[in-house]
């Protein structure tokens, strides 16, 4: 079973203002910049949808409704819908705050059928919440997923076994996981419009020359085919945090002050959840809405601020030197050098990247930066080392205290004087983001505070605690993509 949340943020909203419903209601970013996290069914009906520039919702709805996310209220309700869902099944997959797979094989036996069970489903939490939920029930995840879709907002769609085929027949093959623009063109140019078309196949064969090793996947889906378990304890993947900016940035102190930012609230993340990182990579997008990444393994696993920072700083220098060199550029050797001569270790770290080396200017104006940390593992008890660093058993003992208080007083009751100046002018008021670069050109060369002792503000940028642009500033933790 694959249960949806109908327009969750924005049913929410209507459900704490009465006076809401009836209107076309839009989340997200309100500022220039500011992207729609998601809206009601009839703000849809003009157009609007989740990800638009709230600028183009504005002139598709001029009369809508909008509101900034209320992300600690959204995490409340959601907490209190996964509890009603715990009363009909302990198996459970969350994949978002609003969205998840539910194993209840043969719980069908105790209802006079699959579909009342998925009514009694709904019922229950619009009778505890007062909100509407789609839901679809299959024989596999696909086809659940894709049952909740066709009758939204306020479906149930129930796919049985033996008509698998026949249901997903006369679907386009966009509806197939995994199928974006480029993949659905390549399929069409094949002859391939309908699922029916690749029903008609034998096998995967006549597939590979046009999508390669996805042949197998896309032939096993548009038949139906999806052996995936419903995952209870599957781990998170990455977590993440990237902003897009009201203002462009040009300054590379600003940049400086953005990484250690991101990689302050990372750490402290992976920390409470006893995870270790192996992978940093970094995200930019500059004016020209052109995105690149860099990414990097570290020779070992880190929880640690510092080493998140410093592998942002070496990334970002190795992009700047590529896109400024000339050199032929987009060459894969010059890309990948990094990896490949750059070594940054959770141990045994002895410089200091804010007084050694710095951040290089950006060759351009920059409108979204983002840090994300990959391969997470548990934390496991290692051996001490003979050589282990005085610093960096200071800096554990240092983040675990620093932790705990924040525990006890609330996640913004210490705060480093690099990371405060990021959010506090000094008269100690919270700043918008357009005021940052002011504030930085007002610092001059002088060298910026460490912020590598002190974590800052974890809530996650859209909760309103802090004054963000837009909804783009955003901390994800990955668990399984929509799309595979």
């Amino acid at each position: 079973m694959h249960v949806d949340m109908d327009a969750f943020f924005a049913s929410i909203e209507q459900l704490d203002h009465p006076e809401y419903k009836g209107h076309p209601v839009i989340v997200g970013g309100l500022s220039s910049r500011g992207v729609v996290a998601t809206c009601s069914y009839k703000a849809r009906k003009f157009g609007v949808h989740s990800a638009m520039p709230i600028s183009r919702a504005k002139k598709l709805c001029p009369d809508g409704i909008y509101v900034y996310p209320r992300m600690d209220r959204y995490k409340e309700v959601s907490h209190q819908i996964f509890s009603i869902m715990k009363e009909f099944t302990p198996h459970i997959e969350p994949l978002s705050i609003d969205e998840a797979f539910l194993e209840v094989s043969g719980m069908s036996t105790m209802y006079s059928g699959p579909k009342a069970l998925g009514r009694a489903i709904k019922d229950r939490v619009f009778e505890e919440t007062g909100l509407i939920i789609s839901a679809g029930l299959a024989p596999n995840k696909f086809l659940a997923k894709l049952a909740s879709d066709l009758d939204k907002p306020d479906g149930l769609v129930v796919i049985p076994y033996g008509r698998e085929k026949e249901i997903l027949a006369p679907l386009p093959i966009k509806r197939i996981w995994g199928v974006g623009p480029r993949t659905e063109k390549i399929l069409k140019t094949g002859g391939f419009h309908l699922m029916r078309h690749i029903q008609a196949l034998p096998d995967e064969s006549s597939l590979i020359p046009l999508v390669g090793n996805q042949a197998r996947r896309i032939w096993e889906l548009a038949n139906g085919i999806d052996d995936r378990p419903v995952e209870t304890d599957r781990k998170i993947q990455s977590i993440g945090a990237e902003e897009t900016y009201e203002e462009d940035l040009t300054d590379g102190s600003a940049i400086e002050l953005e990484f250690r930012y991101f990689a302050n609230r990372l750490s402290k993340r992976l920390r409470k959840r006893n995870l270790l990182g192996h992978t940093v990579s970094i995200k930019v997008r500059y004016d020209d809405f052109t995105t690149v990444s860099r990414q990097k393994r570290l020779d070992t696993p880190s929880d640690h601020e510092h080493v998140f920072f410093e592998t942002a700083l070496l990334l970002w220098n190795k992009l700047m030197q590529d896109k400024t060199s000339k050199q032929p550029k987009g060459t894969k050797k010059d890309v990948e050098m990094l990896g490949a001569t750059t070594k940054v270790k959770s141990r045994n770290s002895k410089y200091s990247s804010s007084k050694e080396i710095t951040f290089m200017e950006p060759p351009g104006p920059i409108r979204l930066l983002g840090l994300t940390v990959s391969g997470l593992d548990e934390e496991v008890p290692m051996q001490d080392s003979l050589f282990e660093s005085p610093q960096d058993e200071t800096e554990d003992k240092l983040a675990s205290v620093l932790d705990s208080l924040e525990s006890k007083f609330g996640e913004t009751v210490i705060m480093s004087g690099a990371l405060w100046q990021r959010f506090h002018g000094d008269n100690g008021t919270r700043r918008k983001r357009s005021e940052l670069k002011s504030a930085v050109d007002a610092r001059g060369a002088a060298p910026s505070n460490t912020a590598d002792d002190t974590p800052a503000d974890d809530t996650p940028s859209n909760t309103g605690d802090d004054t963000y642009a837009n909804v783009d500033a955003e901390t994800t933790e990955k668990k399984e993509p929509k799309k595979f």
